[in-house]
């Protein structure tokens, strides 16, 4: 069949939903209030930013970032990288509008690569939920009144913004604020200590962690759908407060708070647990000189970790707590060595 200028009802065709074009597409759409999401086929978009707004009466796309946009043509055009009468015939045979004359087969789309998924839209504990927690009479602080001054733990509670929290019959739970280096409270990690210097956990949760976003969500005190963040270091909120100081990173929040009080010259930030070490939870050390201190089984995982992020940091590792470690203690840490290694103030 000889090849023929078809007519298209541009009409019908610019009437078709612009999410379904989207969709049928191939393009990954989601849905943001009352319209839609997608990836912006005019520029190099790698977060959707391009706005597709279909029903009562309009029917258009428009990109906050570039500022293009257009009707259901024209984007099928830009995604597919035809021209109009592509355009058109892809439309038509897609959505059964017919034309005057028959069309060759339509031409397979060139869709988008996959969209990114969008970032979660974290929810943040208003600093005035954690104000009034604020206190140095948690059992951690008690168990760091053994080795320092009082006054030493009052400013440390305060510099770490470290809260007391009654639950599951402890009145005095310890409560760890993540706060983000823009101040932000992403969430707040609840433990209990044993105090009893003379018992061998001492200074040591006996109790499962509990972070109370999700309790205060569950509870009805924040949005019941909100999602917090896990990967915000303890502390970070002190690196912008020290722009010039050597940090120090190690693996629990209890061994940022013992070594801060020993060796003060470092600014100490814990990344929460042992699998926690990764870019996006070290970005806000970008640039920084840190000194990574991990726990006695974690010095291998932890020196190739910091290795595949030598752009990011300064990383020095320290196999410190490996070399001090007794043999029979393999989770040594540096909170473990300092307590061993010191005399308690008050029997």
């Amino acid at each position: 069949m000889s090849k023929q200028q078809l007519q298209f009802d541009k009409d019908r065709l610019n009437a078709i939903s612009i999410v379904e074009v989207a969709q049928r597409l191939g393009n990954s759409v989601r849905r943001v209030g009352i319209n839609h999401m997608a990836r912006c086929p005019w520029h190099d978009d790698h977060h959707p930013s391009l706005s597709l707004v279909a029903g009562r009466g309009k029917n258009f796309c428009h990109c906050f970032s570039c500022g293009k946009g257009g009707d259901v043509i024209s984007y099928a055009m830009q995604c597919g990288g035809w021209t109009f009468q592509e355009a058109c015939q892809w439309l038509a045979a897609e959505f059964g509008i017919g034309t005057v004359a028959t069309a060759p087969a339509a031409p397979r789309p060139k869709s988008l690569p996959p969209a990114e998924p969008p970032a979660p839209e974290y929810t943040y504990i208003p600093t005035a939920m954690l104000d009034p927690l604020v206190s140095a009479e948690s059992s951690l602080c008690q168990c760091l009144r053994r080795f320092f001054q009082p006054e030493a733990v009052e400013w440390l509670a305060e510099e770490y913004r470290l809260g007391c929290y009654t639950l599951n019959g402890h009145d005095d739970c310890t409560v760890f604020p993540s706060i983000d280096d823009q101040g932000r409270v992403c969430n707040l990690k609840v433990q209990h200590y044993e105090t009893d210097y003379a018992s061998p956990r001492f200074a040591h949760s006996d109790q499962t962690a509990y972070w109370l976003g999700r309790m205060w969500a569950n509870q009805g005190l924040l949005p019941r759908q909100a999602e917090f963040r896990s990967d915000c270091l303890f502390g970070a909120h002190l690196l912008g407060r020290y722009p010039s100081s050597v940090v120090a990173l190690v693996e629990s929040p209890k061994n940022a708070l013992f070594a801060a009080l020993s060796f003060p010259r470092f600014t100490w930030v814990a990344a929460g647990n042992k699998g926690n070490l990764k870019r996006a939870t070290l970005l806000p050390l970008q640039g920084r000189d840190v000194v990574v201190m991990p726990d006695c089984d974690a010095v291998d995982e932890w020196a190739e970790k910091v290795a595949s992020m030598a752009d990011l940091a300064n990383f020095t590792v320290s196999d410190f707590c490996r070399r001090m470690a007794p043999a029979d203690q393999p989770k040594f840490d540096v909170a473990d060595y300092l307590v061993a290694a010191s005399q308690p103030l008050y029997f």
